[in-house]
């Protein structure tokens, strides 16, 4: 049956994380403001956010694009297969997301509370929605997540242990992460995935894996373990923006602007330098993907 099949996969692949890596975890605030962020990001405030030293690397897309530079195979985002991942990934984070945020949140309005609801308003340009707007949301996002975890089941029911088949990847990860969130505050949300035995069994796959060697940390840590390094000589692409001052925010919500000289860009990536009275001089990573640059006045 399903549950002792979940059981199976859940003892086979226990503890066999990607790569295997220690790590250190720094909690932050939910909503605004999240000063121990800020000083390292130049307010960018979206999480998650990888700090190595005095480099920040911001969007999970930066994140396993320098994962994979420093810690090899298995990769997150193999050659092989990059283009497949990636779209799966986007899909996971500018597609998916939206009815899965406002499915769980409107189920749990009463758990998030009105600050939450402010602050997200905000972050998009809006007012807080009121109780009667929340009461409508379900019904339309729940048809939505039906038609769409229709397509990941059928993706899935072949039997494959991932979505590319082989191994497990970013966009694995960035799709599961959608679902994750579904069965947050009890599963209250996760009527959705009720009958889909193909998505579970590779849910209960991808949760197996765990998360790596963790171990917790202060924010005052993290501001201070800055401002004892030096970023990470980078050789210029040869990008026309190098040098140059800039702005840089993202294309849907929270554009929480950055702004400083470009040190290195390319196709898929771009690098500010920054001075923080907190923590020195900073290098902040964004991917090129989902996020604009303004060439700044002077």
């Amino acid at each position: 049956n399903s549950e002792s099949q979940l059981t199976e996969i859940t003892q086979l692949f226990s503890g066999q994380t990607l790569k295997g890596l220690d790590w250190v975890s720094v909690i932050q605030p939910m909503t605004a403001p999240k000063p121990f962020v800020e000083p390292l990001t130049s307010g960018f405030r979206r999480t998650p956010v990888l700090q190595i030293g005095a480099d920040v690397f911001c969007d999970t897309l930066a994140i396993a694009m320098e994962l994979d530079r420093r810690a090899g195979e298995p990769a997150a985002l193999p050659e092989a297969s990059a283009a497949e991942i990636h779209i799966h990934a986007t899909w996971a984070e500018r597609v998916l997301m939206w009815p899965t945020a406002r499915y769980v949140t409107a189920l749990n309005a009463e758990r998030l509370g009105a600050d939450f609801f402010a602050d997200r308003a905000a972050m998009r340009g809006h007012a807080p929605p009121g109780a009667e707007e929340l009461r409508h949301v379900p019904p339309h996002d729940r048809a939505q997540l039906q038609l769409m975890l229709g397509w990941l089941e059928g993706l899935l029911a072949d039997g494959r242990d991932w979505l590319l088949g082989g191994a497990p990847n970013l966009g694995d990860f960035a799709v599961y992460q959608r679902l994750w969130w579904l069965q947050a505050f009890d599963g209250r949300a996760g009527d959705v995935l009720e009958g889909r035995v193909a998505t579970a069994t590779w849910m209960a796959r991808i949760a197996a894996n765990g998360h790596g060697r963790r171990r917790e940390a202060t924010p005052e840590a993290a501001l201070a373990a800055a401002r004892a390094a030096e970023p990470r000589p980078l050789a210029p692409a040869g990008d026309g923006l190098e040098g140059r001052r800039v702005e840089i925010g993202t294309e849907d919500f929270a554009p929480d602007p950055v702004q400083g000289r470009v040190v290195r860009a390319t196709a898929e990536t771009i690098t500010l330098a920054r001075e923080d009275d907190r923590v020195g001089r900073v290098q902040v990573h964004f991917p090129r993907l989902g996020y604009r640059v303004r060439e700044m006045a002077g």
